[in-house]
């Protein structure tokens, strides 16, 4: 019995009393050191709709000293069935009194089924009673159909092994059985085992269970004179059987296959709902070993690894260089704080190091990669490795097809398109290109803009929506259009400078779904953040449809204040990097200006300088300090009136600091573009020169000289003769 089990575990026995309000009165649990009772308790009565009393049993449970493989248990040994626990789950989710406690139950419940089906114990006990009576022998399939991909190392050992030919096939059934799961780590053992009988085994296995995945290491089995001929021969009738195409060169396969990994292809993870992965390898002294890798970045790994399988049997296959790279950097990406990557995160290079030193074309076609799957992170890690090796020389050097570069500064993220101006800026090219003429005003904007942050909201009712606002407001966000629906949002957020989030809040998780699909129709929403906020009994259902969007975070509608600012930053950092700063904004000003004031130095044939002139006028107005006069700097060579006229009523009411340095660039305009000021000007600088001393003299008087004025006008300039 499963109290005896308990006893001899040593768990303590435990009575605890909940008292739980419910109406006017007052109810109990009944004290209980039976688990048993306890879990029938709290699902009898939330079947029966009575949640104070099920809550109560629930906690007893929880707090009791049993490990979740004891909460497992208990359903192999107690009253209650899988299938009436799941109902009771299955309500308990839409009581907001049971919401909480009974996904602590459910995790942990869940847990324990893992833990029992994977324990190494049971599972080489069940492959020893593949031999028993038939009551074992069921026993047994179950116990190892439930471990999947954790029993194929036992039963392949037991299958070489053993010297028993009825748990050698019993082995081999089982292992055809598990099927999906089993192919990995059969394919990857299947080079190494060094057993001819056991290795053509394998290969019947692999093209019975009939996943094309293993195509790649049954053909290089078939090709590999040194392996037996009989295997050779097993190895490619295996892939006779399996779909697609074996015929292609070995490297190209095994580039496939990585790619489909980089993809997150579900046929190829085995427990994609869990934390963790397996990579497999085959030692000759202890079999198949796992590594587990977290699975954010299992595909990425994965990929990686085949890459570098394809790259040993191809050194100059691009693709899979490519492919390597944005694995890494994806990596690197999508590994969560406090995690760590047991296979490549001790690796000599940082995966910036790669992106850089294969060249340019190679990081071009890792920005393809990054565009088509609308990946921002990737897409601001190939920009940044490109802006350390593209000029004008490259800048066109992967080939006339495609453009990713160009592409990118498309992209609907600011910091991208910020990024992409500067790369392009400074490569200063010498011909057109389709989008050359959003260089110049995005890198006018990065110096307007700042750090000001655009949001707009979508909602089914006008006060949810304010109250949205309004939050966002408090965050800093400028509200670009608050709509009930995409159509009658698109508008204002066309007409905005960008926008750098999008909350919802609709009744139904279907009409939320809608939404979401039909901002990603607009290119200017594609890929922005979108905060979902939803009813507890819509949160599930989200999750499954868009929550594995990273750029889609799914949560509560009635939150604090704080937990709202904490899940906008949350999606934000994951999705695009977070808010953008003050000390970022400012950043990507001055490297703008310094962009801006090449072009404007080179007399660049493709960049128009003055579809930057109305920010940077804007700019004069809301800048300071070595970022005014960088502005200044950049207007003084813009042959244009307005600027010139700007500089110069700048300079005018400058504070003697400033005044030297404002009233050398308007005298730098004049000298290159000649005198384009008015008669008040004129007036306001005879009036300067008149009445200033020292530098602020000097400069105006150099000003007053470049303007070439009748040298009359400064006639009575002269000193009177002092004569005693």
């Amino acid at each position: 019995m499963f109290i005896q089990c308990l006893s001899r575990l040593g768990l303590a026995a435990f009575i605890l009393t909940v008292t739980m309000v419910a109406g006017n009165g007052t109810a109990q649990t009944r004290s209980s050191d039976d688990p048993i009772q306890l879990l029938d308790n709290f699902v009898h009565y939330t079947l029966i709709a009575r949640p104070d009393l099920a809550e109560g049993y629930a906690r007893q449970l929880l707090d009791s000293a049993l490990s979740d493989a004891d909460l497992a248990q208990m359903l192999d040994e107690g009253r209650v069935t899988e299938q009436r626990l799941d109902t009771a789950i299955s309500r308990a989710q839409f009581l907001p009194e049971l919401e909480d406690i009974v996904g602590e139950l459910s995790t942990r419940i869940e847990q324990g089924r893992l833990d029992l089906a994977r324990d190494r114990s049971r599972i080489n006990e069940a492959i020893e009673m593949l031999t028993g009576t038939q009551r074992q022998r069921l026993l047994a399939q179950r116990r190892l159909l439930e471990a999947g991909e954790y029993a194929v190392p036992h039963l392949l050992r037991h299958m070489i092994e053993t010297r028993d030919e009825r748990l050698r096939l019993a082995a081999q059934d089982l292992l055809r059985d598990i099927g999906l799961q089993a192919v990995t780590p059969l394919a990857v053992a299947l080079p190494e085992i060094g057993e001819a009988r056991s290795q053509r085994i394998v290969c019947e296995l692999l093209g019975e269970i009939g996943y094309p995945h293993a195509i790649p290491y049954l053909r290089q089995v078939a090709d590999d004179s040194s392996m037996p001929q009989p295997v050779r021969n097993a190895a490619a009738r295996a892939m006779g059987r399996l779909p697609g195409d074996s015929t292609l060169p070995l490297d190209q396969l095994y580039t496939n296959l990585a790619r489909q990994y980089f993809d997150d292809a579900t046929s190829l993870i085995a427990y994609d709902l869990e934390p963790t992965n397996n990579v497999w390898r085959y030692d000759a002294t202890i079999g198949l070993t796992p590594t587990a890798v977290p699975t954010v970045i299992f595909g990425r790994v994965m990929a990686m690894k085949l890459t570098s399988t394809a790259l040993d049997l191809n050194p100059e296959h691009d693709a899979a260089i490519a492919l390597f790279v944005a694995a890494n950097l994806k990596r690197q990406n999508d590994l969560p704080e406090g995690h760590t990557d047991p296979v490549y995160g001790e690796a000599q290079y940082s995966p910036e190091f790669y992106a850089t030193v294969f060249g340019t074309r190679i990081c071009m076609d890792v920005l393809g990669k990054a565009l088509d799957i609308q990946d921002t992170p990737l897409v601001r890690d190939a920009v940044a490795a490109l802006s350390k090796t593209t000029g004008g020389a490259n800048l066109f050097a992967y080939g006339e097809d495609r453009q990713p570069l160009i592409e990118a500064i498309r992209y609907a993220d600011r910091r991208v398109q910020y990024e992409t101006a500067i790369v392009l800026g400074r490569a200063l090219p010498q011909r057109e290109f389709p989008g050359d003429n959003l260089v110049v005003p995005l890198l006018a904007s990065a110096v307007r803009t700042g750090d000001r942050l655009f949001a707009a909201v979508v909602g089914d009712d006008d006060e949810t929506r304010q109250i949205i606002g309004e939050r966002l407001g408090d965050l800093r966000f400028d509200i670009v259009g608050s709509e009930s629906s995409v159509a009658s949002v698109r508008d204002s957020i066309d007409r905005s400078v960008g926008v750098d989030l999008v909350v919802l809040r609709m009744r139904s998780a279907q009409r939320a779904e809608d939404v979401i699909s039909e901002l990603r129709q607009i290119p200017s929403t594609m890929v922005v953040p979108i905060l979902v906020l939803a009813d507890g009994q819509d949160i599930p259902a989200l999750n499954l449809s868009v929550g594995q969007d990273a750029r889609v975070l799914v949560t509560r509608a009635r939150l604090t204040d704080q937990a709202f600012e904490n899940s906008v930053d949350q999606l934000m950092t994951r999705a695009a990097g977070g808010r953008m700063t003050q000390a970022e904004a400012d950043a990507y000003a001055f490297e703008a200006l310094d962009t801006l004031r090449d072009i404007a130095v080179s007399n660049s044939p493709v960049y128009e300088l003055l579809d930057a002139e109305s920010s940077l006028l804007a700019a004069m107005d809301t800048r300071d300090g070595a970022a005014r006069m960088f502005v200044a700097d950049i207007l003084s060579m813009m042959d244009s009136a307005a600027s010139q006229r700007r500089l110069f009523d700048a300079a005018i009411n400058a504070d003697e600091f400033d005044q030297v340095e404002l009233l050398n660039h308007v005298a730098s305009s004049v000298k290159r573009f000649g005198d384009r000021l008015q008669s008040r000007h004129h007036d306001a600088l005879r009036d300067l020169v008149e009445t200033s001393t020292g530098s602020v003299a000097e400069a105006a008087a150099e000003l007053h000289g470049a303007l070439n004025r009748p040298a009359s006008t400064a006639v009575d300039l002269l000193p009177r003769p002092q004569l005693r």
